[in-house]
């Protein structure tokens, strides 16, 4: 369940802290206020290189495998052969795993 944040902090920087700021905020796919709040309350940021291709992979093969259930329930089509899905999945777990190693040393 969402908190609502009702206590706000002002904090002036220099252009340049608030860009070096927004950046490491972009890279770790976060709103600024978010990257911010995580970095005060020492949570570890963790920025993984490769992430956002392999989760647009992930979305494409999600929204593929949705679009031949809705055939399926409609009819349209009895069968799939889903061996492609599955290799094209492999692949992308074996990114993920790769990733992750990365991250560990």
């Amino acid at each position: 369940m969402k908190q609502k944040k009702d206590v706000r902090i002002t904090l002036r920087l220099t252009p340049e802290q608030y860009e070096s700021i927004a950046a490491r905020a972009d890279t770790a796919q976060l709103p600024v206020g978010a990257y911010v709040r995580a970095a005060a309350m020492r949570h570890r940021v963790v920025v993984v290189d490769g992430l956002p291709e392999i989760t647009r992979e992930l979305k494409g093969i999600g929204r593929n495998l949705n679009q031949l259930t809705v055939l399926a329930n409609m009819g349209r089509i009895a069968e799939v052969n889903l061996g492609d899905a599955t290799a094209a999945l492999a692949v992308l777990y074996n990114s993920v795993q790769a990733l992750a190693q990365q991250e560990e040393h």
